[in-house]
């Protein structure tokens, strides 16, 4: 592609690239497709990636000042600088990317599921949402199986609880439950939601000491037994019959699959995920999903409170944006209006 042989039969031919700086495409001549009006396909004659680094301050000024037109993935700090700003298009987008709440079930107390079951009562959802995450997103049900998710069957949120929580140690003798909960400081929602879990859980008589650490830490720990409960970053992935093999089952030799990071194998669940793993029919895989959603929601090793909404931020005058829960750019067939731009 460098050399100029139009390789691939992508849209756009990529004309230069140097590492750090810029990289620029151009509209592929005789392109395959054309667009809903009959028009080839794409719409912009040129895409031009700037470097300007990993911190946006430099990308949000060259935004606001219509130096550039678009920011790739922008930061919540991006987001809240830009959400009142009548001159940015703000698009987003709902998704699976998620902080998940996680307990290691081989180590007391978490091996009971009472003890499990009152932690997560003591999550207020809404509030943690809007605290954390600027109530830019979707409730969670303590199931790693998400809104968007085309097979995820409805299910109720377990309400905000103290009391009942209270039952639940009394019941599994933990009363006056105190335990350490480890957290990456880079992330400021997993912090957020950490400090409200902290201060909702108190009236259940709960007391939770924040292990705050480096980002880089917390990965060397955060599917070990150095930390047994802990909440955890994970990414959007599509499917829920593509994220739960990931980490709730067990693998051939029995022994939980590598990121099971809570060690968590219910056999029930893992039954019913490999039978859904292989129905290929959208509406009969959500028969099953609703099983694994409900089960791990009343016995499972996790707790999600939310999911995370991820945006792009747009000069207006681009038409046709559709923003993608994995940041993808697709571009193909997005054009710009001159009577569109900000003023």
């Amino acid at each position: 592609i460098s050399s100029g042989k139009n390789a691939g039969t992508g849209p756009m031919i990529l004309t230069e690239y140097k590492v750090g700086e810029r990289a620029k495409t151009v509209a592929r001549p005789g392109y395959w497709q054309n667009g809903v009006d009959g028009k080839p396909l794409p719409y912009l004659d040129a895409i031009e990636h700037i470097d300007l680094g990993n911190d946006q301050t430099a990308a949000l000024a060259a935004l606001q000042s219509g130096q550039i037109d678009t920011i790739n993935s922008p930061t919540e700090g991006t987001f809240l600088a830009l959400r009142n700003d009548a001159k940015i298009k703000i698009y987003a987008v709902h998704t699976s990317d998620v902080r998940v709440l996680r307990f290691r079930t081989n180590l007391e107390p978490w091996n009971d599921n009472d003890v499990r079951l009152a932690v997560k009562k003591c999550q207020n959802r809404q509030k943690i949402l809007d605290q954390a995450w600027f109530g830019e997103g979707l409730v969670g049900h303590d199931t790693h199986v998400s809104p968007v998710h085309p097979e995820w069957a409805p299910i109720d949120a377990p309400a905000y609880d103290p009391e009942g929580a209270k039952e639940l140690l009394k019941k599994a003798g933990k009363e006056g439950l105190t335990f350490k909960l480890a957290a990456g400081t880079g992330w400021t929602d997993v912090v957020a939601y950490a400090e409200n879990l902290k201060e909702d859980a108190k009236a259940a008589g709960i007391t939770i000491e924040i292990d705050a650490m480096p980002v880089n830490d917390y990965w060397n720990v955060w599917n070990d037994d150095k930390a047994p409960g802990g909440i955890t970053p994970w990414v959007h992935r599509p499917l829920a019959v593509m994220v739960l093999p990931l980490a709730y089952i067990a693998g051939p030799d029995g022994k939980p699959v590598p990121w099971n990071e809570s060690n968590w194998v219910d056999q029930e669940f893992s039954d019913l995920l490999q039978k859904a793993q292989g129905t290929l029919d959208v509406e009969a895989r959500r028969a099953i999903t609703k099983q694994l959603e409900e089960i791990q929601r009343d016995r499972g090793s996790i707790a999600i409170a939310w999911w995370r909404n991820l945006w792009e931020v747009w000069n207006p005058a681009f038409q046709n944006v559709l923003p993608h829960p994995t940041q993808y750019n697709l571009w193909r067939d997005v054009w710009y209006d001159p009577d569109k731009a900000p003023k």
